[in-house]
């Protein structure tokens, strides 16, 4: 597993590491970077204070020792720091930022000032830039970069530096399915160009049938038709969760025309699928891959299949603020068409459960809800889980804007967070509150605007000395 991107904070004692860094942590926070921050010592210090209750149980022999309080949780290992060690959190953050470990393998920067010792650049090739306020730089080092004494100029150098490492070359995958080609002319505002090749996002009907009768029919990106027919059988009230599933199966056989775009869903045996549920005016309806309300009576109708979200659990706001960043590295076919939007479901600690990309917003929620019901970790209430027990589906992220139905598939999942790039509608907001869903709008650069249930947010507000930039609002 390739390590996150890590550097280490050097320079002699007093040079100010630990306050720039203080400093420095809000403002790559503020531009949407997961910053971790590991204090190396090069003196022997317990870990635990001795004759404590942990110290005795690390001597015991634990592999991972840990405290607990209504604060946080700290978890400590004997193993010493390494690049292996950080990337086993390569999945939760962009950069490690190590204060000390001069002589470590990582990349460096150091932080000097006049009146110190001759800088430790001078006999260590590996550090990339000094941070200083110094008018000019010793002659034994300056020859090296040089990076003001200024937050920004410090975050503008990790940022670029962070843009190098990720510009490695990228191992090729294969073209999705949802992707197909088409021509296309360009006009660049002078001329009309001559046609060319340009990939384009797939959007063909699926017919989703329960026992052979035609439930719905869907505009979507083909592609995990299962998790999409579930996912929608369960927001419509049909399906309580994955006990209630027996068979599911494309219709017809492969090689004939139009096979892939009708699903049948089997129930389990003994288990009752209420197609009543779907109104007559909504069965056997086109649904759109922007629609989630077609064939509805009324939009009251649609707010009555919501039971309220119960209360909890309290999240990071930031883990809120930044679940939407999850989406930019899961979308492959938005990368190559620009024509899909994604859904991503993680857990209270930003851990991601299951993503999907599809045309339409609603069936890539739908697609991410029901591979959750399959996986047993979305069950009815009255059902107890069962082993191994899954982690509980917290928080829903979406591109585009949050719409009521988006909000009313989350509530009906028992998903308690919504938080969405784009704007939410007036609904969106009024059913969030009458759900207990907490909805945050605008999620970008590691903020966002939050419209209801803001209890479930434990606040982190900035260190004394670093204040809020009054000209930023998330929606801009």
């Amino acid at each position: 597993m390739k390590p996150p991107p890590a550097l280490a904070v050097i320079g002699h004692s007093g040079a100010g590491k630990t306050t720039l860094l203080e400093r420095l942590l809000p403002e790559l926070a503020s531009r949407g970077l997961r910053v971790a921050y590991v204090k190396h010592s090069s003196d022997a210090h317990p870990l635990h204070r001795p004759g404590s209750d942990t110290a005795r149980l690390e001597a015991a022999g634990a592999m991972l020792t840990g405290f607990a309080t209504p604060d946080g949780t700290q978890l400590t290992t004997r193993q010493p720091l390494s690049p292996s060690l950080l990337a086993r959190s390569v999945d939760r953050v962009d950069l490690v930022l190590v204060e000390g470990w001069k002589d470590g393998p990582l990349p460096k920067l150091e932080v000097w000032r006049e009146g110190l010792e001759a800088p430790l650049a001078a006999s260590r090739p590996d550090v990339l830039a000094l941070v200083t306020d110094a008018p000019a730089l010793p002659s034994t080092v300056e020859s090296r970069a040089r990076v003001p004494a200024s937050i920004c100029a410090v975050a503008d150098f990790l940022t670029a530096w962070l843009r190098d490492q990720s510009e490695a070359p990228k191992v090729s995958r294969p073209e999705p399915r949802g992707v197909t080609h088409r021509a296309v002319r360009r006009f660049d505002g002078d001329t009309l160009r001559e046609a060319e090749d340009d990939r384009v996002a797939v959007e063909e009907p699926l017919e989703i049938r329960v026992n052979g009768d035609a439930v719905a029919t869907t505009m979507r990106t083909p592609g995990h038709d299962r998790e999409l027919a579930v996912g929608f059988l369960f927001a419509e009230g049909i399906v309580t969760d994955g006990d209630d599933l027996g068979s599911l199966f494309h219709c017809g056989h492969p090689g004939e025309e139009g096979y892939g775009n009708v699903f049948e869903v089997v129930p389990a045996a003994g288990a009752v699928l209420d197609l009543e549920r779907v109104e007559a005016t909504r069965r056997g309806t086109l649904t759109t891959s922007a629609c989630g309300v077609c064939g509805r009576r009324d939009v009251d109708d649609l707010m009555a299949t919501c039971e309220r979200v119960a209360p909890g659990p309290v999240l990071s706001a930031r883990t809120v603020a930044r679940a939407t960043e999850r989406l930019r590295a899961l979308q492959h076919t938005f990368e190559l068409t620009g024509g899909v939007h994604a859904a991503a479901v993680l857990d209270a600690n930003g851990e991601l459960l299951a993503s999907y990309e599809d045309v339409g917003r609603h069936n890539a929620v739908d697609k991410a809800v029901g591979a959750l019901v399959l996986a047993g970790a979305i069950r009815a209430p009255r059902r107890l889980p069962v082993p191994p027990f899954p982690t509980a589906p917290t928080v829903l992220a979406v591109s585009g804007r949050a719409s009521f139905e988006i909000v009313q598939k989350a509530a009906r999942a028992r998903i308690p967070v919504v938080v969405s790039v784009s704007a939410a509608s007036s609904l969106a907001i009024d059913l969030a509150l009458r759900a207990g869903v907490t909805l945050a709008a605008f999620s970008r650069n590691g903020r966002c605007n939050v419209y209801t249930a803001t209890e479930r947010l434990e606040p982190h507000p900035q260190p004394p000395g670093f204040p809020q930039d009054p000209h930023h609002d998330a929606s801009r």
